[in-house]
């Protein structure tokens, strides 16, 4: 009876032993058969001059190509040298029209029409006739570079005002703006590097006239009183 017990309780106890193992097989799979499909990496092979490091040299030293960026076009050398060029030609020619070997002549031609010679070509004669209006204080109503022409407003009779005076003072309020100014036309012509500057008509010729005359004078002394410094 005894034998039949301990028999059973063997029988039992394996029983419980495999329903354990089977347990714990589905809490912890075994993970060895996912490896069985699986198939080894082969190993990489690296070339024997990046071992070295003589590939990561050449690039290291290998020059970046330009990016290619949009910029303004760059100024040529005959540009600069023309710009260079206009600027220096422009300060001789203010050196120039201040010099006092500028001459400036008022004469008479065989048909006893008046007109004044500057000695020098159109560009600086325009600017030294320019500056003799402004300093006489001559209206220019209009200044035209390509045909070569000022023209001015001017009174023959006007007489200056003198400073410190309260008579001519009171004189020039009452009688100031009663003036008779005419327009005048000076016209330059250029000849052998020189110019020479006529009084022109309403028929745009030369005209002779006192009061024409006249207004040759003050430009003429106007004009070298600035080519002396004065």
């Amino acid at each position: 009876m005894k034998r039949k017990i301990l028999i059973r309780l063997t029988c039992a106890a394996v029983v419980i032993h495999l329903s354990a193992c089977t347990t714990i097989k589905e809490a912890f799979p075994d993970k060895e058969k996912d490896y069985q499909f699986t198939t080894e990496i082969p190993k990489l092979i690296i070339p024997a001059d990046l071992a070295n490091g003589s590939s990561l040299s050449a690039a290291a030293t290998r020059p970046t190509p330009a990016v290619a960026t949009e910029t303004a076009p760059a100024t040529t050398e005959a540009e600069k040298k023309s710009a260079e060029d206009a600027t220096a030609t422009e300060a001789t020619d203010e050196a120039f029209v201040e010099s006092k070997s500028v001459t400036v002549e008022l004469l008479e031609a065989s048909n006893k029409v008046s007109y004044l010679r500057i000695g020098t070509p159109f560009l600086r004669a325009w600017r030294i006739v320019s500056k003799g209006l402004s300093r006489k204080s001559i209206e220019v109503s209009e200044r035209n570079q390509e045909e070569k022409i000022f023209t001015v407003q001017y009174d023959p009779d006007e007489q200056p005002v003198e400073d410190g005076s309260y008579l001519n003072e009171i004189d020039f309020m009452l009688h100031g703006f009663q003036g008779n100014e005419k327009e005048y036309k000076l016209k330059l012509v250029e000849t052998n590097q020189q110019t020479d500057v006529v009084i022109l008509n309403e028929e745009q010729k030369p005209a002779s006239d006192e009061a024409g005359l006249k207004l040759l004078k003050v430009l003429e002394k106007s004009m070298k009183a600035n080519l002396a410094g004065k």
